[in-house]
């Protein structure tokens, strides 16, 4: 090959080259980004709780049951659970983590009327 080929060759392969690394690190930063919601169900003194979990650290602590009048903790173990379900799916969605007493009739939570 002459000097001129190689002279065209070099940058050309230092480019891609950039492009491949540049790609591959912007790929695995988008992976570290990405954040882990959990729910964690709790046993309270009268009842059922849940935490939303952010990365292992408590976010929302619900210890009673949100969007009605009192202070009632859930009844059972399953109903804070998907609750706490729907709070993180909101959360997914982009949406304000409220419960409102139409979202507890429709998931058919016990002891809310």
């Amino acid at each position: 090959m002459t000097k001129r080929k190689l002279s065209w060759i070099i940058p050309i392969v230092l480019i891609l080259l950039l492009v491949v690394y540049r790609y591959y690190r912007d790929s695995s930063q988008r992976q570290d980004d990405m954040v882990q919601l959990t729910v964690v169900p709790f046993e309270t003194g009268g009842g059922w709780g849940y935490k939303v979990m952010v990365d292992n650290h408590s976010y929302i602590y619900q210890d009673v049951i949100p969007g009605i009048a009192g202070n009632k903790p859930f009844r059972s173990k399953d109903d804070a659970a998907r609750v706490g379900q729907a709070v993180v799916e909101k959360m997914m969605a982009h949406q304000r983590p409220t419960v409102t007493l139409t979202d507890l009739l429709r998931m058919q939570v016990a002891g809310v009327q």
